[in-house]
């Protein structure tokens, strides 16, 4: 009798090899200068979905590791790229991106309805969790919801709660000029002449370097996407937030002045869009211009933190948002 050895996922081994190793073959890796290499092989294994036997065998196959004495260690960011370009469904970055992009299915009608949330906003300054950092109060206002509510310090220093509502609205271009700037990035991530991925944030801030070595997230997108519209001739501005769903993923996108208006564009929701099975048909289309209702803003561009903070020293501020069940 033959045993068939399943690893955790219920997936044959070699299958999950052979697509683990083809995502090496895919993807870029963090580079030399950016990549911090953290995760042992466990930490690896559980989130790509895998075994940790699967990922000694990636090492031997190239995927990029730090070899010390513990042991080899991968780069987090490294680790959710091989997540995303493997194809298994598997890991956590595939499956985080699929619960986010819920916001892309159901009917138009229900992207533009007002929605009532609560969110609850955690601040930290990444390797001096002692830095006690402010969230700064969401600005639904400025893609047309209401902050109903702010608490500061809720569960103490650096948190704070927020009961608001967002909107949906509907627009689109009326110039060639900006359907192009939007239908162009939309082109080069569906191509891949840019490499949609996890990007650390020392290479955020390195936006060139990340288009040189072909890597792209949000914040890099919205970035060369104002850099385009400049060029063109037009105001444009970058603007960061959250998508509101089950958690709070950060988000940045453009927004291009055009006609008496700023109007979103956000062709990586377009493109994320596109790679999820229950995507609407409309979703496309509707990210040039339109604004989801799961879309929460703060009037702070892409490059800044959502968190008031004085520092010289380059720290690095994250923020957590966190929907909450609406209270009684």
């Amino acid at each position: 009798m033959t045993t068939d050895h399943r690893n955790a996922a219920g997936d044959p081994p070699a299958s999950r090899l052979e697509a683990l190793k083809r995502g090496v073959e895919r993807m870029i890796p963090v580079p030399a200068g950016h990549r911090d290499a953290r995760l042992d092989v466990d930490e690896a294994a559980h989130q790509l979905g895998c075994d940790s036997e699967l990922v000694e065998l990636l090492v031997a196959a190239g995927f990029p590791a730090e070899e010390t004495p513990r042991g080899p260690r991968f780069d987090y960011h490294d680790v959710m790229n091989l997540g995303l370009q493997s194809g298994t469904g598997k890991s956590v970055a595939e499956l985080g991106e699929r619960s986010c992009m819920r916001l892309a299915t159901g009917r138009p009608e229900s992207w533009t309805t007002a929605r009532t949330w609560r969110v609850r906003l955690a601040a930290s300054v990444e390797g001096s969790p002692e830095t006690v950092v402010a969230p700064l109060p969401p600005e639904p206002k400025v893609l047309g919801g209401e902050l109903l509510a702010w608490q500061a310090d809720v569960d103490g220093p650096g948190t704070a709660e927020a009961r608001l509502t967002t909107r949906g609205l509907v627009d689109s271009p009326r110039t060639d000029a900006v359907r192009d700037i939007h239908d162009q990035l939309l082109d080069e991530l569906a191509t891949g002449v840019y490499q949609y991925g996890w990007i650390p944030g020392t290479l955020r801030a390195e936006p060139r370097t990340a288009l040189a070595h072909r890597m792209a997230d949000c914040v890099v997108s919205a970035w060369l996407m104002r850099e385009r519209a400049e060029e063109a001739g037009l105001r444009a501005r970058t603007r960061k937030g959250f998508l509101l769903g089950l958690i709070g993923v950060e988000h940045a996108w453009t927004e291009v002045y055009e006609e008496g208006r700023w109007l979103v564009l956000d062709p990586v929701l377009a493109y994320l869009g596109g790679r999820q099975r229950n995507t609407a048909p409309e979703f496309a289309d509707f990210c040039r211009g339109s604004i989801h209702n799961r879309v929460l803003a703060w009037d702070r561009t892409a490059e800044e933190p959502l968190a008031d903070h004085v520092s010289a020293n380059g720290e690095r501020i994250l923020v957590d948002c966190r929907p909450l069940p609406l209270a009684d």
